[in-house]
Order: structure tokens, then sequence, then C-alpha cells
């Protein structure tokens, strides 16, 4: 979808799965009864158009499909990104902070993540957790005491690519999605009706629902 009717078409769509409206570059509102609003952007890897790995080109990965999508990742290094940002807004919480995020191994690199890790290391209690992904807390008490909750068990082990954050008043959940099919973590049809943002969304809320007294 292109143009600004495509764009307004999208809203629309997205409006009627979440309830959220679009307001300036967001979609906002209330989310399964919570503050929320979520966003979706262009961003560069900056450090790889350097490298020569595609510079400006790199966005046409995004914008072909199928084959020539991976041959456009493939002649420009994919260097251009979609980032989206799904929010849940907790007004006068003063969370302790921490974060979960994807280690970086042979598969996987964080380096692209443009949201860092709050506090310094530690782990949650939780094996398959505290395996699988960076875990970082300014309280070592905070982490393991979200990541008790099955709900947010659940949605994680759903989630492909994590960068999820819990600072002051805000749930933070930033996702970065290749430009290309081959590499992309959801499907087209995901991306383009809207699943994907529920599915975003339905996992920043189990995220702060995980911080309510149980």
């Amino acid at each position: 979808m292109f143009g600004s009717g495509a764009a307004q078409q999208y809203a629309a769509m997205v409006q009627q799965k979440t309830g959220l409206q679009a307001q300036d570059n967001r979609m906002v509102g209330y989310f399964q009864g919570l503050p929320a609003w979520t966003r979706t952007e262009m961003v560069a890897n900056t450090m790889g158009a350097l490298r020569g790995n595609g510079g400006m080109l790199g966005g046409l990965g995004m914008l072909m499909g199928g084959s020539a999508g991976g041959m456009a990742h493939a002649m420009t290094g994919g260097s251009f990104f979609m980032k989206f940002d799904f929010v849940i807004e907790l007004p006068g919480n003063r969370l302790p902070g921490g974060s979960l995020r994807e280690t970086t191994s042979f598969m996987i690199d964080k380096s692209l993540q443009q949201r860092q890790a709050i506090g310094g290391r530690t782990q949650c209690g939780v094996p398959w957790i505290d395996s699988k992904y960076e875990v970082c807390s300014y309280d070592p008490g905070f982490m393991p005491y979200v990541c008790s909750s099955p709900e947010l068990q659940q949605h994680l082990q759903r989630w492909p690519y994590l960068n999820l954050s819990w600072e002051a008043e805000r749930v933070w959940l930033e996702m970065i999605e290749s430009p290309t099919r081959i590499n992309s973590h959801f499907s087209t049809a995901e991306q383009q009706n809207g699943d994907m943002i529920v599915r975003g969304l339905w996992t920043v809320a189990a995220a702060a629902r995980a911080t309510f007294a149980r």
C-alpha cells in the first residue's frame, strides 16, 4: 500500500482492530483498558551504510516483494528497516526499570535495536527467559516479579524479536523489522492486515499487567 489514501485505509483498519485512532504520527487510545499508542517509522542502519552496505538504496528492499525484495536486500545490504513501537502508559507509576532484549548470537544481531538496556545485568529466575534474553534491571527484585507472570511468558514465547522495557510510567516494546520478506519476522499479510500491530499491543499489555499486584 502506498500514498496518503493507502495510509488512511491502513489507519482505519488498525483502528477497527485495536480501537486506537490516528493522531499525528501515532495511533493513540486505549487497548484492553490501558492507555496505549503505537508508531511505525523507517530507520537506517547508519553504520551499515557507512560500510557500504547499501546507503540510500536500502529502502528498495521494502518496496520490492518476493524474490525481487530478496535481491534488493542482497544488493543494498538491507540498510533500512521499519521500526514499530508499542507503548502502554501507566500514569502515576514509577516502575523500577528493567528490560528484556535479544542477545547477539550467530543468527541474531541486536546492534540495530534503538532502545538500550535499562539497568545492569541480572536474572529473572525463569530458566528459559534467562538463557534466551539479556535481562537487566535497576532493582534485582523487579524482573523476577514481572517475569513470573504466566500471561507474559505466553506472549514472550510467541514474539519473534524482543526488546521490551519497563521504565517510569511506560512499558515499551520495540520491533525492528527487516524490509524484505526473506528476513522478515512477520509475513507480509500480517504486516499489511494489522495482525502484527494487534500482537505487539497484546504483548506490551501483558507486560504492563505483569507489574500489577497479584
